[in-house]
């Protein structure tokens, strides 16, 4: 009996993937745990691993852009001749485009297609004239640039229309053709890329934020590190204080430590930040673990070793999946102040901008002062405002007042 070999979820938010390499070929002996492909989602690039020993005979078939669906069958192991990888990936409901029928025949044809396989489900449309198979890529590109599917020539399995049936100009028809400025270079995305445009576009349409501000004094936070890094041999950023800051706000509001997951809430034990990292090719989120409990020392060491890995695209599902907040900090560039796009299922992102010096009144008196400004954004089905608020406030109040950072952080030298 044939082994199948299926696209992994590799995290709770992956949908899909694309195939980048095959690292096998049909024939192949393999055993438990050989890697076997490299799988691109919205996060990384991940390795697949063959789930039993035994010969690989069947690989599908699938072009370099092409989305698969998790639980998809991908390849299988000790087939036999007469198995076809189609057969266990029957079409799905949103890859068909189906006929128009008349009433009298629409139950004949219910009836038949429940009969050929109860796993394959299919819409009677009565605006549609012919079934059009075709990738989410062509369905996009299609849409995007005006072009009925129904007059392109599809070569991928069953006829399906994949991304190359559009890269001959002559395949599209006349009247259609893209024209394109000489002035306008046309650069394809990577398919980390294409997944975190779909991925942030969804969020933002489904997702209610809202959004808070705060501005911070700076000043005792600036004299904290310069202490902090005269003592000690590993030398903290700015960010590792306010990732601790963050650890600490959530620990004294555990109302804000959720997800909104499937219309419930799930409220985590453990206090995980996320932290966003800027790769050339898009963006992804690390976690540190237990962020509350961990010196300021393990909390660098940590993120440094995180953007590292996050770089050489080696990060594991278990470092990016998990938390309930995300620090984004563009200050580093200049940026005073900014909103960000929450990373679901968390519920919230603080957005950190850069320390500036500006006048400020203390008291009666005006001053030079270092400020910062700090901008949540809030998922509204998890958090009210009030909620969110405190939280904040709590973030300003231990950035504004540090000893507790240090307090919390026995991994240092007396300062």
């Amino acid at each position: 009996m044939a082994i199948k070999v299926l696209m992994p979820a590799l995290s709770p938010t992956m949908s899909e993937g694309t195939i980048n390499k095959w690292l096998v070929k049909v024939g192949d002996n393999v055993s438990a745990g050989d890697i076997i492909a490299e799988i691109e989602t919205d996060k990384a690039t991940m390795e697949v691993e063959a789930v039993d020993e035994g010969k690989i005979t069947h690989i599908i078939t699938s072009s370099s852009d092409e989305q698969i669906k998790v639980n998809t069958v991908i390849a299988l192991i000790n087939g036999s001749k007469e198995d076809k990888i189609d057969d266990y990936n029957k079409p799905q409901i949103d890859e068909l485009e189906t006929e128009t029928i008349s009433d009298s025949k629409l139950d004949e044809v219910e009836e038949k297609l429940v009969n050929k396989t109860h796993s394959q489900q299919i819409n009677i449309s009565e605006d549609n004239k012919n079934r059009i198979l075709a990738s989410p890529f062509a369905k996009k590109f299609s849409k995007d640039n005006n072009i009925d599917l129904k007059l392109i020539k599809g070569s991928g399995p069953h006829g399906r229309i994949v991304k190359r049936d559009f890269d001959t100009v002559n395949n599209l028809p006349h009247e259609q053709n893209i024209v394109i400025d000489e002035n306008i270079e046309i650069i394809e995305p990577s398919n980390i890329r294409k997944i975190i445009a779909d991925r942030t576009t969804k969020t933002k349409n489904d997702v209610p934020h809202f959004y808070l501000t705060i501005e911070s004094r700076m000043e005792r936070l600036i004299n904290l590190r310069k202490k902090i890094n005269e003592n000690n041999k590993i030398k903290i950023s700015f960010n590792d204080l306010i990732v601790k800051a963050c650890a600490l706000a959530i620990k004294k509001n555990p109302e804000t430590n959720i997800s909104w997951v499937n219309n419930k809430i799930h409220k985590y034990k453990n206090i995980d930040i996320a932290i966003a990292v800027a790769l050339k090719e898009g963006l992804i989120t690390p976690i540190i673990k237990n962020a509350d409990t961990k010196g300021l020392i393990e909390i660098s060491n940590e993120i440094k070793s995180l953007v590292v890995k996050a770089n050489q695209n080696k990060l594991t599902p278990e470092e990016y999946t998990g938390g309930s907040i995300t620090i984004s900090n563009l200050g580093m560039y200049g940026i005073t102040e900014f909103t960000a796009i929450i990373n679901p299922p968390q519920s919230s992102i603080i957005a950190i901008g850069s320390i500036i010096k500006k006048p400020v009144v203390n008291g009666d008196q005006i001053e030079i002062g270092h400020t910062m400004k700090s901008t949540i954004s809030a998922d509204h089905r998890a958090l009210d405002g009030a909620v969110a608020s405190k939280l904040l406030k709590d973030f300003n109040d231990i950035l504004e007042d540090p000893f507790q950072i240090w307090l919390n952080s026995l991994d240092m030298e007396v300062i």
